[in-house]
């Protein structure tokens, strides 16, 4: 292989992982207009009886020293857990997605302080807000709390829940109880302490908002984002907490909590209230899977949106789905998609190999002329220049068509990486293909442990016999050449390091694509000059 191929091939590598870790930080795409779907309301379980109320009075606010009472909800989709501290949401648990390391659904949000609890409110009124302990009543659907604020303010916060929706409906009314018009505005967390199943999804952890009118994602920040706020909330590898608002916006805070958790919260544009009247706001809250099509149907589509390769990463992934469905494993149907994706590129993968051909053919000219001009780098030069001319070689030839590969090629990484199909699913000896294959050792070994990542050791070896099947060949080792055999003994060691904890899915997918470019490359490069 050429030393610019080799270049290439690194290069793609590495451009694939920094623009994912550019995109998990931040990338903004227009967003869609699209109406929520009617939710389907239907009966809830609750922990405590229904209709049970200590909501005849509004009680003055207490700091969070005073007993705390937990309300727990469950609908077919999660179980809630809300706080009279703050009148917020403490927990959800998924219920049809379960946690890879026990038979409970998978804790999307566990927040021990109710301070940093969803929709918990600062700024009206007492700065001790998110501390005071609500009164909460209990009807079929509903969880309402209510407080009074410094004798100023009384605060409704009044949830619903849906059965069969991952939507968390949330009305909030501000009563002014003074004698004087009341001119106020307030932060409301919308996400806190998203979950993660593994130190490898961390790094996907990040803040996600709607700001006029496009998406924009956020690692955290000390500084406000500013701007006309539709929604905000965090994401991690696989599920998204998004609050939608109908309140005029103006920041989203985006900050680290104490331990590198990220939290989001929306602070709404100032507002008046007349005396003895009431502003009423809506929030509603999407805790579920980063999926397109669900999201679509509660008008948050544009969360999930891949980006500017969004277009080709919806087209493979719904290729893997179509696999899956007839194969019913998603190993097959990743093999199935690498083949898939080798023949649509292969016109362009021929363009690379027959200008390598080419290569090869000129080489022993090439190294004549290496040795009779060593001494001169300009005659050199102009020498290879006709030699190129002559022959009809284009020394980029190799080089060019897998850089028009790479928008394919980072569009395939978004895609494996981030496909909650693959969580949780095997193959072979594969026991979650969104994770490192770790096949148990009877032993330990130093740097390894007691477990060890066979699928990029069998694509190390794959890249290994590529090369050799590729390298071309010449009368005489240039300077050039053995850079090349250098390079050669390096790369798939570099490979190794790169892709070894890589889920495994994704690493199948290079594996089976490494063996079907060798046969093309060997068939190509053997075969008589074009």
């Amino acid at each position: 292989m050429e030393r610019k191929t080799l270049l290439a091939v690194v290069l793609s590598v590495l451009v694939i992982i920094g623009y994912q870790f550019y995109v998990a930080k931040n990338y903004s795409v227009p967003v869609e207009n699209k109406a929520a779907a009617p939710a389907v309301v239907n009966e809830t379980f609750t922990e405590q009886p229904a209709g049970k109320s200590t909501a005849q009075t509004l009680p003055e606010p207490e700091i969070s020293n005073a007993p705390e009472t937990v309300i727990i909800r469950e609908t077919d989709k999660y179980i809630v857990t809300l706080s009279t501290v703050g009148g917020c949401i403490k927990d959800i648990e998924l219920k049809d997605h379960s946690a890879l390391v026990s038979d409970k659904g998978f804790d999307l949000i566990n927040i021990a302080d109710p301070k940093n609890g969803i929709f918990n409110i600062e700024g009206l009124g007492s700065n001790r807000m998110s501390r005071t302990n609500f009164a909460v009543e209990e009807k079929t659907n509903d969880v309402i709390f209510t407080a009074k604020i410094d004798d100023e303010i009384a605060l409704t916060k009044k949830y619903t829940f849906h059965n069969s929706s991952y939507l968390i409906d949330l009305e909030i009314h501000i009563k002014n109880i003074a004698n004087r018009q009341i001119n106020t505005a307030y932060l409301i967390n919308t996400a806190s302490n998203i979950g993660f199943d593994s130190e490898i999804d961390k790094r996907y952890i990040q803040g996600v908002t709607e700001i006029n009118g496009k998406v924009k994602r956020n690692g955290g920040s000390k500084d406000p984002i500013k701007g006309n706020i539709g929604y905000a909330g965090l994401q991690n590898r696989y599920f998204s907490v998004i609050a939608k608002n109908d309140v005029p916006s103006g920041e989203v805070i985006i900050k680290k909590l104490d331990g590198g958790a990220l939290s989001t919260a929306i602070k709404t544009s100032e507002f008046a209230i007349l005396s003895d009247s009431t502003a009423s706001h809506k929030f509603s809250l999407y805790a579920g899977p980063t999926d397109k099509k669900i999201m679509g149907e509660y008008g948050l589509a544009s969360a999930a949106s891949q980006g500017l390769l969004g277009g080709i990463s919806d087209f493979l992934l719904a290729s893997l789905k179509l696999f899956h469905k007839i194969f019913r494993n998603w190993g097959v149907a990743i093999i199935l998609l690498s083949a898939l994706v080798n023949l649509v590129l292969f016109p362009l993968s021929r363009k690379s190999y027959e200008s390598m051909k080419k290569m090869q053919n000129i080489q022993p000219h090439m190294d004549k002329l290496r040795v009779e001009h060593k001494d001169n780098p300009h005659k050199l030069n102009k020498e290879m220049m006709e030699l190129y001319k002559k022959y009809d070689v284009n020394p980029m030839g190799g080089c060019l068509p897998l850089l028009l590969q790479m928008p394919v090629f980072i569009a395939l990484y978004q895609t494996l990486m981030k496909s909650l199909e693959l969580r949780g699913s095997g193959f072979l000896w594969v026991r979650d293909l969104s994770m490192p294959d770790a096949v148990p050792l009877p032993f330990s070994l130093p740097l390894i442990g007691h477990t060890i990542n066979v699928l990029p050791i069998l694509m190390t070896v794959a890249m290994v016999f590529q090369q050799r099947f590729s390298t071309i060949k010449g009368a005489a080792q240039s300077d050039q050449q053995k850079q090349q055999q250098q390079m050669m003994v390096i790369m798939p060691v570099v490979f190794l390091f790169i892709m070894y904890s890589f889920p495994s899915g994704l690493v199948l997918y290079w594996l089976v694509n490494t063996i079907l470019t060798t046969f093309e490359q060997r068939a190509i490069m053997h075969s008589t000059t074009p």
